[in-house]
């Protein structure tokens, strides 16, 4: 069964598709979403895999298209997945079949008199067990375990945090195209970034008219700068990492 560290994305069946919404819950989805904005990551796909992202490409392949459940199924379930373990529950028979290299992390080894009875046996392994191995069934646990994914998520993110970041930087980038540039306060006041009362008024005095100009100007820097940094980290194998 594959099993991810964080939340992945559903689409449904083919007869009942979910709607884009499901999958922008999966911070997956938003890695995907970012690598797509890298100009060096897209040049290398118009040169099938050669240029400056050709190492990435191998694993990443091409993401010009839009519909995101095929390249999720091409590549992203490998890339994202936790790798399965190369160990099996098994009993050792001897000193031999004892990994070379082994963590208490991610072994017990057990001495067990067959002398007890089952009762007690069970009992004292269940015991052993939600000590060294408290994790609830589903999902893997962040603190309980060490990710094997080969591109593992990096940093803290919100889903929202993420969505929004990518939709300033997107209006942003529209905005630079064409005569008509918006500042980058008119974009907070366009896309309402601040609340009510920090959204220009036209009953507002010069002074106050420049404080929210301002702030609104830093709010949408920010955002930008955070879109920019995730779409770099996109391109090297890392997301989030602001």
């Amino acid at each position: 069964m594959v099993k991810f560290f964080e939340p992945y994305p559903t689409f449904g069946t083919k007869n009942r598709r979910q709607p884009l919404s499901r999958q922008e819950q999966s911070p997956y989805y938003w890695w995907w979403a970012y690598l797509r904005r890298n100009k060096d990551y897209l040049a290398t796909c118009e040169k099938g895999g050669k240029g400056k992202c050709a190492k990435l490409y191998v694993d990443f392949g091409d993401v010009r298209d839009d519909e995101f459940r095929v390249w999720w199924r091409a590549k992203g379930v490998e890339l994202f997945a936790e790798q399965m373990s190369i160990y099996k529950f098994k009993e050792i028979d001897g000193k031999d079949e004892v990994p070379d290299q082994w963590s208490k992390d991610d072994f017990i080894f057990l001495q067990v008199p067959l002398t007890y009875d089952k009762k007690s046996l069970k009992k004292y392994f269940n015991e052993l067990l939600m000590e060294r191995h408290g994790r609830k069934k589903g999902r893997p646990s962040k603190t309980a375990s060490k990710t094997t994914a080969k591109y593992p998520l990096n940093g803290t993110y919100t889903i929202a945090n993420l969505r929004l970041c990518l939709q300033v930087y997107d209006r942003y980038m529209e905005t630079r195209l064409g005569a008509n540039k918006l500042k980058l306060w008119e974009i907070g006041a366009e896309m309402g970034l601040l609340d009510k009362d920090s959204m220009p008024n036209p009953k507002d005095d010069y002074a106050d008219r420049l404080v929210k100009r301002n702030r609104l100007a830093a709010t949408v820097g920010r955002y930008i700068k955070q879109a920019r940094t995730r779409i770099d980290n996109a391109a090297i194998g890392k997301f989030p990492v602001v």
